[in-house]
């Protein structure tokens, strides 16, 4: 099958349900609908945070908090992109122009196939990855509950996988059962919505890199004749490209922006609560699954903040590359009034193409790296502390 779209169609079937993609009948009551559910599970996840905030329940209520905040910022993620819908759509147009612009050349639509395709691998593998991770985090739970429970034989109370305070009633069969389903569900749910997001980020940095191959390749195959022909047409759409991968480039980044701060200050406040459980479970013998799963957390949100990173990473290698690929052009051969085109364009590739966090910092492994070491040496002075 010849793909001719760089979002994969699981990520668009996402979209959808999500109510951010455009023309889908009834999808601000999807929106809503899911946005509820979110608000919903928040409330009585809060509600167990600030009932069972105790001296003694410190490393039981940073474990709930960390869930909690992941949800949080979740529906936070999702606001911002519902604020900023109709940039989105924008951006579906113009990556739908670019397709078709692309069917008259065997090879830049070669390029933009194989771009695609690791965009395609790329957002399916974070969908199953987060569905498969939150299976196994929801069920390991219930079985560090089990475990407790059989270790405790006065505690006769049933707990859910995911730290919730519900009243007395749905300890009784089959209000049980019936939650248990309905908290798998939207555990999923909320999985599928993160990898959706991830996806997302992928998907849109693969294309507009695409676009910058082709605008290489341009650059390589016409400054051979351009030195004895005029070509100031061809120059002409080369800047009108470049234009477009720029306008882009900035709306990718009004996308976001807000969404990556967002990120950063919740991954520090969560990396807080899991080092403060991860010690706990250090110096406790009986905590060794709670160890287990919290590592298997801590892993998970950094994965979440390195792929926005390496995203914008990779978006700011492609924009040098570009630069690059004009300045190796013997460009001070060509006549006066191309030649100063040329150096127009390399004097506007010095200013990057990156994704930034609210404007402030550049999402890039050397943020990424700075991320790493706070939480390292939070979790080093807590383990002296203790």
């Amino acid at each position: 099958m010849i793909i001719t779209s760089t979002v994969s169609p699981a990520l668009k079937i996402c979209l959808q349900y999500l109510g951010m993609w455009p023309n889908v009948p009834h999808s601000t009551i999807y929106w809503l609908s899911f946005m509820l559910s979110i608000l919903i599970m928040q409330y009585f996840q809060y509600l167990y945070v600030f009932k069972h905030y105790d001296i003694n329940e410190l490393a039981n209520v940073a474990d709930a908090l960390t869930l909690t905040l992941d949800y949080s910022l979740t529906f936070f993620k999702l606001i911002s992109l519902w604020i900023h819908r109709r940039v989105f759509h924008q951006i579906l147009i113009d990556m739908g122009n670019d397709w078709r612009e692309c069917m008259n050349f065997d090879q830049h639509l070669c390029v933009m196939q194989i771009k695609a395709n690791i965009a395609h691998f790329c957002s399916n593998a974070m969908l199953s990855i987060n569905a498969t991770v939150t299976v196994f985090y929801f069920l390991g739970e219930y079985m560090i509950d089990l475990i407790f429970l059989t270790e405790d034989s006065n505690d006769t109370m049933r707990h859910f996988p995911i730290k919730t305070e519900f009243s007395d009633v749905t300890q009784q069969s089959p209000f049980f059962e019936l939650l248990f389903v309905i908290l798998l569900i939207q555990t999923m749910l909320h999985a599928i919505a993160v990898g959706t997001i991830n996806g997302l980020i992928f998907t849109l940095v693969f294309h507009i890199s695409g676009q910058i191959d082709i605008m290489c390749h341009k650059f390589r195959n016409i400054t051979k004749g351009a030195l004895h022909k005029s070509s100031e047409g061809l120059f002409g759409m080369l800047i009108e490209r470049h234009n477009r991968i720029i306008l882009f480039s900035k709306n990718i980044e009004s996308l976001f922006s807000i969404i990556a701060l967002m990120q950063v200050v919740c991954n520090t406040l969560v990396i807080c609560c899991l080092g403060f459980v991860i010690i706990i479970s250090i110096h406790n013998y009986t905590g060794v699954f709670v160890l287990i799963k919290t590592v298997a957390g801590y892993f998970v949100i950094m994965t979440e903040a390195f792929l926005i990173c390496f995203a914008g990473e990779y978006l700011c290698l492609k924009s040098n590359l570009l630069g690059s690929a004009i300045y190796e052009t013997m460009w001070y051969d060509m006549p006066a009034d191309q030649s100063k085109l040329i150096i127009f364009i390399i004097m506007r590739c010095q200013k990057q193409l990156t994704i930034t966090a609210g404007n402030m910092i550049d999402m890039s492994f050397e943020t990424f790296t700075s991320i790493m070491k706070a939480s390292v040496s939070y979790i080093s002075v807590l383990n002296a502390m203790h």
